[in-house]
C-alpha cells in the first residue's frame, strides 16, 4: 500500500530517478502479475498514466493550446520523455511484449517531440537516450511492424536533430590537459556518443534477422538508410576533433567498421567529401595504440579496396581524384607497416595492403618508388627487391578468389608478408 506521503515524496525525486523507480515498479509488478492482480493493476496504472500525460501534451500542441515554450509545457515533455526512458529500460520483465506494444504506438510522437525541442539539449539528449536505450534492448524482439515503426520514428528523429546540432556545430579541438578534464570535455558531446551508439544498435536488427529462420524481418534497404544517413552526419563531426576523445573514437569505430564491412558498396558511392573523410578516419584509425581500433580500421580499408577490385563502384571518384588509393597505399606504408606499431596488428596490414596494391599495380609502383626515393641511396634497390617479392602479378590476380584456392593463396601471403615486414625493418630506421 502507497500513502499519500510516499507518493509526495516521488513527486519531489529528480526526473531520472523517478523514472529508476519506475522501471523497478514495471519489472516487480510484472513478476508477481500472474497471481496478484493488485500487481497487475499497478502495472497497467504507470504505463496508462504516462501514455495519457503524454498524450495530453500531444494534443495541447496540435491545437495549439499551449506554447512549446512555455515553461510548464517545456516541464511536462521533459519529464514524459525522461519516464520513458525509464520504460525502455524495463527489459527485464517477464512479458517484454508489452513493453512493446506501449512504446511501439508512442514512438512517433515521441520523434515529433524534437521538432519543438531539438535546441534544448536536455529534452534532446533525453529524447536520443530513450531511443537508443529501446533499441538496445529490444531491438532483437521486434517483428517487421515494430521495426519498421522504430526505424521511421529514429530517422524522423535524426533528421531534426542533425540539422539542428551537426550542420553548423563548431568541434573544440581536444586541449592537452588531465585525463579529468579530458573526460570532462568530452561530456560537452554526449549527444553525438548517444547517436552512434543507437546507430549501432539499429544497425545489428538486420544480422540478428539474417541469423534467424523468421521471415518477418526488416529488409536492408530499410537499416541502411537510416544508419548511413546518421552515419553521413557524424562523420564530418568526427573528422574535425572528435576521434581524439577515447569513448567516442572506439564506438565511431565499431560503427564504421561494421557498414564498411557488411556494405561496401553503399560506403563508396557516398558523396566524394564524405567519402574522403571516412578514408581519412580510417587512416587515422589504423595507426592508433588500441589494436581493435586500428584493426577494424585496416579491415574497412581492405573491403573499400576489395569492393573497387569487385565492381569498380569507385571509378567515378577516381576519375575526379584520381590519388585518393595512392594516399591509402602511402599512408599504409609509412605510418603502419614501416613502423613498430605493425607488429600486433600484421595480418591485417597484410591483408589491407594487397587489395591496394591490385586495384593499379602501375600506381602501387609509382607510391612505391616515391617512397625509395626518400632513402639514403644504398637501401633504395633493396626496399624496390623486397616489393618485388612480395608483390607477385599470379597473387594479386587470385586476391578476390574464393574457395580453397583463395584460401590457399591468403596464407601464402600472410607469410611471405611476414618475411617482407622482418626484412624492411632490419635497415628502415628513419621512417
Amino acid at each position: 500500500d502507497f500513502s499519500i506521503q510516499m507518493a509526495k515524496g516521488y513527486q519531489r525525486l529528480p526526473y531520472k530517478d523517478r523514472a529508476q523507480v519506475l522501471s523497478l515498479l514495471l519489472v516487480v509488478s510484472c513478476l508477481r502479475e500472474e497471481s496478484n492482480r493488485t500487481a497487475s493493476a499497478i502495472f497497467n496504472r504507470c504505463l496508462e498514466s504516462i501514455h495519457t500525460s503524454f498524450q495530453e501534451l500531444i494534443n495541447a500542441f496540435e491545437s495549439k493550446r499551449i506554447d512549446a515554450d512555455d515553461i510548464n509545457a517545456k516541464e511536462m515533455a521533459s519529464l514524459c520523455v525522461i519516464l520513458y526512458g525509464g520504460v525502455s529500460r524495463s527489459s527485464e520483465i517477464d512479458d517484454p511484449m508489452k513493453i512493446i506494444q506501449f512504446m511501439t504506438g508512442s514512438l512517433q510522437h515521441l520523434s515529433d517531440l524534437m521538432n519543438f525541442y531539438a535546441k534544448d539539449l536536455t529534452i534532446c539528449e533525453s529524447l536520443l537516450e530513450l531511443f537508443r536505450d529501446y533499441a538496445e534492448r529490444f531491438v532483437a524482439m521486434l517483428d517487421k511492424p515494430q521495426s519498421l515503426a522504430l526505424f521511421r520514428s529514429a530517422e524522423n528523429l535524426l533528421q531534426t536533430y542533425s540539422a539542428n546540432h551537426c550542420a553548423s556545430r563548431v568541434i573544440a579541438r581536444p586541449t592537452t590537459s588531465t585525463a579529468d578534464t579530458a573526460a570532462e570535455e568530452e561530456q560537452s558531446y554526449t549527444d553525438i556518443l548517444c547517436v552512434i551508439q543507437l546507430l549501432i544498435h539499429l544497425g545489428t536488427k538486420e544480422f540478428l534477422d539474417i541469423c534467424s529462420s523468421n521471415d518477418d524481418g526488416v529488409g536492408s534497404r530499410d537499416v541502411t538508410d537510416v544508419i548511413f544517413f546518421g552515419l553521413q552526419q557524424i562523420i564530418p563531426l568526427m573528422t574535425q576533433g572528435l576521434l581524439q576523445y577515447p569513448s567516442l573514437c572506439t564506438h565511431y569505430f565499431s560503427l564504421v567498421s561494421f557498414m564498411v564491412e557488411t556494405y561496401p558498396n553503399k560506403a563508396c558511392v557516398l558523396p566524394f567529401e564524405l567519402f574522403n573523410s571516412l578514408l581519412e578516419s580510417l587512416l587515422f584509425g589504423m595507426s592508433q595504440m588500441d589494436t581493435s581500433i586500428a584493426k577494424s580500421s585496416l579491415q574497412g580499408l581492405s573491403c573499400i579496396a576489395k569492393e573497387q577490385l569487385q565492381t569498380k563502384v569507385l571509378n567515378t571518384h577516381l576519375a575526379n581524384h584520381p590519388d585518393t588509393l595512392d594516399k591509402c597505399t602511402r599512408r599504409l606504408l609509412q605510418e603502419v607497416v614501416f613502423q613498430s606499431v605493425v607488429w600486433d596488428r600484421l595480418e591485417a596490414s597484410g591483408m589491407a595492403l594487397l587489395p591496394l596494391a591490385a586495384v593499379n599495380v602501375n600506381r602501387f609502383v609509382t607510391v612505391v618508388s616515391g617512397i625509395a626515393q626518400q632513402l639514403p641511396i644504398e637501401q633504395q634497390p633493396r626496399l624496390l627487391k623486397a616489393f618485388e617479392i612480395l608483390i607477385q602479378p599470379q597473387v594479386l590476380d587470385k586476391i578476390t578468389t574464393g574457395g580453397y584456392e583463395g584460401r590457399m593463396n591468403r596464407v601464402k601471403f600472410k607469410k611471405d608478408f611476414e618475411v617482407f615486414v622482418k626484412d624492411i625493418h632490419s635497415f628502415l630506421v628513419f621512417f
